[in-house]
């Protein structure tokens, strides 16, 4: 019997110094560690003219190399003229199109009756569900897609991995009875608009550390510094001096409001996968889609609020917290050699 074969569109990775880029490069390398290969495409820095070049490569391996029963995956957001070409080929020569979604855009800022975002969010959607599969963030996403009268087969990923190569070990600091809880946060300041905020939770018991690109000065307060940036793969190392991560945002510490606060219900923050790799524990808000992961997996807690934090760990037991890092632990392996990812591909080729 022929085995299968997969390809993948070519994405053109940033190599910033941000996490941004380390996202997808983690995802393509689990991919082709799992004998999926990338389709040739024009560089990134090409001129705009010459990107045209990607639409004929992608027709020579959909007509020419892929037979019926191999895959084509690409990653959304893509481009729409690409996905409508494998929409119109693919699927008569009896192709699996596969869909991995990093982002929805439509979704990113809320403002869902705004009829404008509503025709966006109906654009996304018809080229998402033109696959024959989705590798969807998480259950809520899922249930989304499902609202919205996508029909295709879902697999749910459950979170982002976040693989380091190197096999030393982190070196989490325990923590010590009367010690202040150290909390790590970790991405672009820019769009994290809450840190203004931090100096409202009133408990000095814990504190802040936070790391990332911020266009602003950040002065450091009673129960917050920054950091400052770090590279992606040198990041957890970082991290790991801290007792647990924090994913949060929006505007208010209070709630997770606003667009950013409305797409964590469907979106996996990358920072979680960071530090579980740095072998911290959670902390995520209770409505988003990480939340099911983090219980199922019991390697964090759930908030509703960033004032629940103090009441949580200041009721921790020194005992109570080691059985949650050996908990972490667990997660931590997983996820640092693209485990949750792995698993999906797994389902992917046996459904």
């Amino acid at each position: 019997m022929r085995k299968q074969k997969a390809y993948i569109l070519n994405q053109k990775i940033d190599h910033e110094f941000n996490a941004s880029g380390k996202a997808m490069r983690d995802v393509f390398e689990v991919f082709t560690q799992n004998g999926v290969k990338v389709m040739p495409g024009v560089k990134k820095s090409a001129p705009k003219y010459a990107k045209i070049l990607d639409i004929p490569i992608l027709l020579w391996y959909v007509l020419f190399v892929l037979k019926t029963g191999d895959y084509c995956i690409f990653s959304f957001p893509e481009n729409s003229i690409k996905i409508k070409l494998l929409e119109k080929f693919a699927k008569k020569r009896g192709i699996k199109t596969v869909c991995f979604i990093n982002d929805i855009n439509s979704i990113r800022g809320g403002n869902f009756e705004n009829p404008e975002i509503q025709k966006w969010i109906q654009s996304d959607m018809k080229l998402i569900g033109s696959t024959s599969i989705i590798l969807a963030p998480n259950k809520n996403s899922e249930a989304f897609l499902r609202e919205q009268g996508i029909m295709s087969q879902i697999i749910t990923v459950g979170t982002w991995d976040y693989i380091i190569e190197d096999e030393y070990p982190m070196g989490n600091d325990l923590h010590e009875p009367g010690e202040q809880w150290q909390i790590a946060f970790a991405g672009n300041l820019n769009k994290a608009p809450f840190i203004r905020h931090l100096d409202e939770i009133q408990d000095d018991t814990v504190f802040f550390k936070l790391w990332g690109k911020s266009d602003e000065f950040i002065a450091n307060s009673r129960n917050y510094e920054h950091m400052g940036t770090v590279a992606p793969d040198e990041l957890p190392h970082y991290i790991a001096r801290c007792h647990i991560g924090l994913v949060w945002d929006g505007e208010s510490v209070h709630a997770c409001e606003g667009g950013l606060g409305e797409y964590l219900k469907y979106n996996n923050s990358h920072k979680c996968g960071l530090y579980l790799a740095s072998g911290l524990p959670v902390f995520v808000w209770k409505q988003s889609g990480l939340a099911d992961f983090v219980l199922e997996n019991k390697c964090g807690f759930v908030i509703e609020s960033l004032d629940d934090i103090s009441d949580i760990l200041n009721n921790l037991s020194e005992d109570d917290y080691r059985q949650l890092l050996t908990r972490v632990a667990c997660v931590s392996e997983n996820v640092k050699r693209g485990y949750y990812l792995k698993c999906a591909l797994d389902k992917m080729f046996h459904s």
